[in-house]
């Protein structure tokens, strides 16, 4: 009996329309259009004028269409996400609510960047061992809420946008043949955001000092490297294949160095791998997702493609899934699907943020 295994069958993204590019960023901090893409090839990033879940249902719904799938054909649905609106109850569930998914568990799963690939990795096990059939898997993030629009050293890096993907069984080959994640929580504290959190006091008011990105970047590149390349190697090992075998890398879309780094470590050639880091920026969950539709959309995967998914994050987090893409790289269908539309520019957008910020800064600069 051939072993059942978890196949992609649907995809879809979410980008908005509001861009923060490197022109705007020069008006912003002391940087340049040419120093921020000589470090991280990115060009410009978009910065939602919604909620992550707004994000997410677009692409969830475009997924859907892509797959030929009606809401009631899902069992799971899984929310990757750093940037939730609330606690409790999940993104997921605010989700599942939205779009009538009335036969599907949710849950939301947090490992940063790595988050569409852990999810990958955990519903590919489940599908395989019978508990789901059909599973919606979103990356979403709205990172910008967290950015400090005064520190070049992060907020040149991250966009806001959300991907999704429809899982199926499968019995004919395809699908997920063989997945690695670990992570390492000492090195975790290169990468650390506390908004969202319950430490300290109840009525502790939001300090911009402490409620800011926490962004060790040399420290991530190194671990980085090391780790997607590691990550890589064992699942090849564990699919009984080799560098040789892959036809299509996507890459956590981190920085174009990382990425670079990371392909010429593993004898990758540049041809294999895909990249939108230029116009979507760091999207966190979402960027793998994102950066498949993108590849299917250029014909960059053929049917009986091997595939690399492979991520880092805060955690710090890895993983990889190598997957043998099935037979179908059209979609089924479309959806008309689209966030609303706004009149507020890029600069309006992140007022908030350079006003919350703006104190820890003069504070740094009287010291």
């Amino acid at each position: 009996m051939t072993q059942r295994r978890a196949q992609i069958t649907g995809w879809g993204k979410c980008v908005p329309p509001v861009k923060l590019t490197n022109a705007a960023l020069e008006q912003l901090v002391d940087t340049s259009d040419q120093w921020i893409v000589e470090r991280t090839g990115m060009k410009e990033r978009g910065i939602s004028h919604v909620e992550v879940t707004d994000l997410a249902e677009v692409a969830a719904k475009h997924s859907l269409a892509a797959a030929g799938l009606e809401v009631t054909d899902i069992d799971l649905l899984v929310m990757a996400t750093v940037t939730p609106e609330i606690t409790c109850p999940s993104n997921a569930c605010f989700l599942q609510e939205r779009l009538g998914l009335v036969n599907a568990a949710a849950f939301d799963l947090n490992a940063a960047c790595s988050g569409f690939v852990y999810s990958t990795a955990t519903v590919a096990s489940m599908i395989e061992s019978g508990v789901a059939e059909r599973v919606l898997v979103i990356g979403a993030e709205k990172l910008h809420f967290v950015m400090d629009y005064w520190d070049r050293n992060q907020c040149i890096l991250f966009g806001d946008g959300a991907g999704a993907a429809v899982f199926e069984a499968t019995t004919d080959g395809s699908g997920v043949i063989a997945h690695d994640i670990g992570a390492d929580g000492v090195a975790g504290r290169t990468m650390v955001f506390p908004t969202f959190g319950s430490r300290g006091e109840l009525d502790r008011q939001r300090d911009p000092a402490i409620d800011r990105l926490h962004f060790e970047g040399q420290n991530v590149f190194k671990h980085a490297v090391r780790g997607m390349a590691a990550s890589v190697e064992r699942a090849l090992e564990r699919a009984e294949l080799t560098s040789a075998d892959i036809d299509l890398v996507i890459p956590h879309q981190a920085n174009q160095r990382i990425i670079e780094a990371t392909i010429n470590r593993l004898g990758i050639s540049d041809d294999k791998v895909m990249l939108n880091i230029e116009t979507h920026g760091n999207t966190s969950a979402a960027s793998i997702p994102m950066a498949l539709h993108d590849a299917l959309a250029q014909g960059r995967i053929e049917p009986g493609s091997t595939i690399v998914q492979t991520a880092f994050g805060g955690g710090l987090t890895w993983g990889t899934n190598i997957m043998k893409w099935g037979d179908r790289v059209e979609p089924i269908a479309t959806s008309e699907a689209d966030l609303p539309p706004t009149d507020k520019s890029v600069f309006d957008l992140l007022a908030p943020n350079r006003e919350f910020f703006a104190p820890y800064h003069d504070k740094a600069h009287l010291t």
